[in-house]
């Protein structure tokens, strides 16, 4: 039991203790213990600063809401890790950019604009591959290897449930929040998908996934116990093989995207594509990089001498901009399915 202070009895729960690391609610935090939380926050704004906002958000409505967490110390540590980890990409905004907005909006055009978008689907579709599902117009593949994705927030639940019948209640449930709180923008505000945007998500659920399974591993009824224990051990079984399957599958397709870009790139070159030149359209990113050329940035009102070229593919609205422009037919990214056409700025092909 907690011993009473000079200020009162202490009166924190489980959850409280295990985020402050003390046993009194009325003393002070460990300094070392904030440290650490605003070292966290700035490391992750140092790889994704748009997503740690997501995570701090989360932190910070916990704070709020838990009556234990409610210490103003923990609010001050997670905005000045924000801060921190952010402040070389709000520097760069103002360098780079025209300003902090104005990054952000040009980021919002580089994802094809966010809003609502029932993006939970396309991430479905690419569990399995390909990796970067844009436009994410692939059928599900192998829908009996993608089971796992499904039953996961449902493992992820009883996790949590397990927690608070064992009194830690907080230790489970904060991870959960936060991985929801991460993986919310990649299901529900963009319209593709790739399977690294939920990695940090994954390992946050990770926690109240690991509750469950040692739950089902040792608490349960014990006429029961050894079914539930060889059940997980073929589940987790199942899954290695399944994962192992899966990166077999994309380190092949993989090798066959990147030999489908450089001859794109190769193509492009033949047709008189040089420096300075800027790569717009489908697949542009990675096609540009091959090519040796710009990914990003506005189209000149009347290219000259650096050389545009739209990547157009069959069925999407082809920019006012490149109707009067010559088309080229370029091999096919073959493992998509894609068939691309070059338009080419004028003066810019031979």
């Amino acid at each position: 039991q907690p011993q009473p202070t000079a200020i009162g009895p202490a009166r924190v729960g489980r959850a409280g203790r295990g985020l402050t690391g003390q046993a009194d609610s009325a003393s002070k935090l460990d300094w070392r213990w904030l440290a650490g939380l605003a070292g966290c926050i700035a490391i992750a704004a140092l790889v994704r600063p748009p997503d740690t906002v997501y995570l701090s958000g989360a932190l910070v409505l916990a704070v709020l809401v838990v009556r234990a967490w409610r210490r103003w110390q923990l609010v001050v540590a997670i905005a000045a890790g924000l801060a921190a980890g952010s402040a070389e990409w709000v520097v760069e905004a103002y360098v780079r950019f025209g300003g902090l907005f104005h990054r952000l909006h040009l980021a919002s055009a580089e994802q094809g604009g966010f809003g609502f978008h029932l993006a939970f689907w396309d991430e479905f579709k690419a569990v399995n591959g390909p990796t970067l599902c844009r436009p994410c117009t692939v059928a599900v593949r192998y829908p009996e290897l993608s089971l796992w994705w499904i039953a996961l927030p449902f493992i992820a639940l009883l996790g949590v449930l397990v927690a608070r019948r064992a009194g830690r209640m907080g230790t489970s449930l904060l991870p959960a929040v936060c991985a929801v709180a991460l993986a919310f923008q990649y299901l529900f505000l963009i319209n593709y998908a790739a399977p690294r945007f939920l990695l940090p998500a994954y390992a946050l659920a990770a926690i109240p996934v690991v509750d469950a399974l040692a739950w089902l591993l040792t608490a349960v009824r014990k006429d029961i116990l050894p079914m539930t224990q060889v059940a997980v051990f073929l589940a987790l079984v199942c899954q290695i093989m399944i994962q192992q399957v899966v990166l077999n599958h994309q380190v092949a397709e993989k090798a066959v995207y990147f030999g489908d870009y450089q001859r794109i790139a190769t193509d492009l070159h033949r047709l008189g594509v040089r420096m300075p030149c800027l790569i717009q359209g489908g697949q542009y990113i990675p096609i540009a990089y091959y090519a040796d050329c710009e990914s990003a940035g506005p189209v000149p009102a009347s290219p000259g001498a650096e050389h545009v070229v739209y990547l157009w593919l069959k069925g999407s609205p082809l920019p006012g901009y490149a109707r009067g422009w010559t088309a080229y037919r370029l091999p096919d990214i073959q493992s998509a399915g894609l068939r691309y056409t070059a338009y080419v700025s004028p003066g810019a092909a031979r």
